[in-house]
């Protein structure tokens, strides 16, 4: 008697893009990554319940010149200067101890020490000011003349001048080892992305980069001036690939393995169902002998589709779901991995996709 056919309801990948996890899911569990993804997250456009869907993220945010304790902070090459308390326009430097609104002028090191080259400066609430070099954090607390200034890190500092943003009084900014949070008086350094999008967000040497936290999306969003743009979700620890020059949306939901280990499986049927008020999205099936291949061929494809090229050679069936429960589709597609691509133009949530799959063959490579 051949196997019975097995029904698994796929849920939405809530973990964001998380490269270092295993390829294989358990898809019962309450929450697992995807291979990749752009313009979705967890908290959907339609009504912002955490049920998974597409998202428009927003443009970098202009970025005021600083000032810390009414002085204006401007630096050049190792050299921080703080104009005159009062007067931003006054950076004349005075010998006179007891003129405490007097300019400054000073560097990020030690005494007797030379500082590196400085790269951004962050004054927060008149209390601390944040300053990094490349590959150090340091952090002034008080009076310029009078305050004490101290190294945060001796390793760890930011790629570019607006690589950062601010949430009450924690500091989100980018180094080359990735996207980290510090308090704005320098306690707490952590790093956030090591252990999940490495190889984007790992080595950046992007200048241009622009941080900016958005309290309506409580997240970061990682603006870079080339490559892929990410959203970091403060609450729920995922990183979100988006792109703000498009309004399509893709999401890769598996790799799921669709017979045994040595032997083939088929997608006998699929079943999708989108929140109410959902826009029309299209889904179809990635294969690939791996789970690996099956991510990779994903990945290509929606890359693909966002270039505007052909992806046919990635795909094995398709179709398209409307809003709320949708006729069962019978694909019939045969691999030993697939993953689920859906990809749409408009709005759209997620409640559930139900696979029915059952074995197909021996594996014969």
């Amino acid at each position: 008697m051949p196997p019975s056919p097995r029904v698994l309801e796929l849920r939405f990948p809530s973990m964001g893009v998380a490269r270092r996890q295993s390829h294989e899911r358990m898809y019962s569990a309450v929450s697992y990554p995807t291979p990749y993804c752009v313009n979705v997250r967890l908290e959907d456009s339609l009504t912002n319940r955490l049920r998974g869907g597409s998202f428009t993220a927003i443009s970098a945010g202009a970025r005021t010149d600083p000032v810390y304790r009414d002085r204006a902070i401007t630096f050049s090459d190792n050299a921080i200067t703080a104009s005159r308390q009062g007067s931003h326009s006054d950076t004349t430097l005075s010998a006179d101890v007891s003129d405490v609104r007097r300019p400054a002028l000073f560097q990020l090191s030690e005494a007797g020490e030379t500082g590196s080259d400085v790269v951004a400066v962050i004054p927060h609430k008149d209390s601390h000011f944040l300053g990094f070099t490349d590959n150090e954090t340091w952090v002034l607390s008080g009076n310029p003349h009078t305050g004490g200034l101290r190294r945060v890190s001796d390793r760890v500092g930011i790629v570019g001048e607006d690589a950062w943003c601010v949430n009450h009084d924690t500091v989100y900014f980018l180094s080359s080892h990735g996207l980290y949070s510090v308090g704005a008086d320098g306690s707490g350094l952590t790093p956030l992305s090591e252990d999940k999008v490495p190889e984007d967000l790992t080595g950046v040497t992007d200048a241009a980069c622009t941080l900016t936290y958005n309290h309506a999306d409580r997240g970061v969003y990682i603006h870079l001036a080339t490559g892929v743009d990410w959203f970091y979700d403060t609450a729920r620890e995922g990183f979100w690939p988006f792109d703000t020059t498009s309004t399509d949306s893709h999401l890769l939901i598996g790799p799921v393995r669709l017979g045994g280990p040595d032997s083939y499986g088929m997608i006998q049927q699929i079943h999708g169902i989108m929140a109410a008020g959902s826009d029309s999205v299209e889904w179809r099936i990635v294969p690939g002998d791996t789970a690996e291949e099956a991510c990779d061929n994903g990945k290509a494809a929606i890359t693909a589709a966002m270039a505007g090229t052909d992806y046919d050679q990635y795909v094995s069936s398709s179709g398209a779901w409307d809003s709320g429960r949708s006729p069962i589709a019978w694909p019939r597609a045969r691999s030993m991995w697939a993953c689920i691509w859906i990809a749409a133009t408009g709005d759209w949530a997620f409640e559930a996709v139900h696979l029915t799959m059952a074995p197909f063959g021996r594996w014969r490579g």
